[in-house]
Parts: C-alpha cells; sequence; structure tokens
C-alpha cells in the first residue's frame, strides 16, 4: 500500500451511498461463482442476508436459483430493484437487520457474503444474527459466512495514514478510479473504523467522487468456532478460500459452513 499526505477525512460520515457501491466495488467478483455454486447445490430456496445492491443475489437469480435478499438500508434494495427490472428478472428483497429478521419461510441456505457480518460490533449482535440465521435454516440446510483473518500487519499498522487500497476503471465511463483509506484500530475491542475515499483521476489531479465510513469488528478462528456453538450449531467447517483450501495463513480468507442438524 502507498502513503498518502492528504489530511484526515471528516468524521461523522455515512456508510457508501447506494449510488456509488456498484463503481467502488462492481470490479470485486471472485466470490460470485462460489455463491451462485453453492446456490445451485443447495437444493431449496436461498436467503442472502445484507444483499446490498445485488451483486451476488443477481447472479444466483439469473442462475435460476429461487433466492430471495433483504438489506438494512432501503436505498441499496431500491437499486437492485431497478437492476432486476432492467434484466428481466423478479427480486423478492425486503428491509430487515441482519440481528433481528423474521421470513415467512425456510431455506435450503443462508448466505452472508462479502464480510458483512463484521458489521456486528458486539457479542451479543454477532448472536442474535446467527441465532436468526440458524431458525431460518431447513433442517439440514447451512449457513455460509466469508470473513478475513487478521493479518498481524494490518493490526500494527499507525492509524490516519491515507492508504491506496485499489485501482480500476469505471463500469460505465471507463475511468480511471481508485479508492483510498484510513483505518484507527481498537485493539481491545477488535473493532476497526474506515474512512474512505473514491477518487477519479484526471489531467488536473484526482477529484473526491465520494467519502464514506464504517465500522467493523474483527473475528479470530477460535472465536468463530465459540460463536457458532452458543448460538446452536453443532457442526461446521472452515476453509481459507473460495476455492476450497485449507486455512494455513493469517492472509487466508475464512469460509464458514455450518450446518443446522
Amino acid at each position: 500500500m502507498t502513503a498518502d499526505p492528504k489530511p484526515e477525512s471528516a468524521s461523522g460520515l455515512d456508510y457508501l451511498s447506494p449510488d456509488y457501491y456498484d463503481v467502488a466495488y462492481g470490479w470485486y467478483t471472485d466470490d460470485i461463482p462460489f455463491y451462485v455454486e453453492q446456490a445451485k447445490q443447495a437444493g431449496g430456496p436461498v436467503l442472502e442476508v445484507a444483499c446490498g445492491t445485488g451483486r451476488v443475489l443477481l447472479p444466483v437469480l439469473e442462475a435460476g436459483v429461487d433466492a430471495s435478499g433483504f438489506d438494512l438500508r432501503p436505498g441499496f434494495l431500491e437499486v437492485l430493484r431497478r437492476k432486476a427490472l432492467a434484466a428481466g428478472l423478479e427480486a423478492h428483497v425486503f428491509q430487515a437487520d441482519m440481528r433481528d429478521f423474521t421470513m415467512p419461510r425456510r431455506y435450503a441456505l443462508v448466505a452472508i457474503p462479502f464480510r458483512s457480518f463484521l458489521h456486528n460490533l458486539t457479542t451479543e449482535d454477532q448472536l442474535r444474527t446467527l441465532r436468526c440465521c440458524r431458525e431460518h435454516l431447513e433442517p439440514g440446510g447451512r449457513l455460509l459466512v466469508d470473513l478475513f483473518h487478521p493479518t498481524f500487519s494490518r493490526l500494527v499498522e499507525p492509524d490516519g495514514r491515507w492508504c491506496l487500497e485499489k485501482t480500476y476503471a469505471h463500469p460505465e465511463t471507463g475511468a480511471a478510479l481508485s479508492t483510498w483509506s484510513t483505518r484507527t484500530t481498537d485493539r481491545v475491542n477488535q473493532t476497526m473504523h474506515v474512512e474512505m475515499e473514491l477518487r477519479e483521476s484526471g489531467p488536473r489531479g484526482a477529484t473526491v467522487l465520494h467519502r464514506h465510513a464504517f465500522d467493523l469488528r474483527w473475528i479470530w478462528k477460535a472465536e468463530m468456532e465459540l460463536l457458532l456453538r452458543t448460538a446452536g450449531f453443532t457442526r461446521w467447517g472452515v476453509a481459507g478460500g473460495f476455492d476450497g483450501r485449507p486455512l494455513l495463513k493469517d492472509t487466508d480468507l475464512m469460509i464458514w459452513t455450518a450446518w443446522k442438524d
């Protein structure tokens, strides 16, 4: 990552605007084949938790899966519905909180992609989410959650330094974009406050298109096992990537599967 002398962003920023979500994260497709294949193999209805603008849910629907989703932010769901309509898809999506939701059916697969589970900032919120997900599974159904494993290098980075996260092209205009971030880490409570800027490069330098912020709480492997057990799961497994490789390094992902026996 590259340091940037730009001063810190103002505090009190909101989460990413739905109008910019696809611009900021549309480049990320590593998880889509995995979730589409898992949804096809589920053998029953699928629920996506924190479905956002449909980055994962729409490809699942395109694959012919009986899938629904929900998100906390209605603006994201409006974007998802517009995209589904344009693609000729019927999207059954709802506004709900992952910590306390009630759906009229049970599912063969409940998925929480793209590390959205980490927005639960307390143990109680984590357990409420896991219990809600388990309650909505059919007997024998599966919960899928993908997380990052906290790396030592990231945890010891100094706070307040702007770093380059990603460079990519605008999905519609082709303009050169970059994402920059600065973090404040609470190593005791395992939380991280992240402020991000989406910048567009031009002949006169970079223009900030959008600023946003969010908080997350990272989870260790043994901690996640305890959370799953406490939430009522008795069987689970973890892989180090979407290819199913073993979790061996702290730079791996954590792809968790838990079954409702």
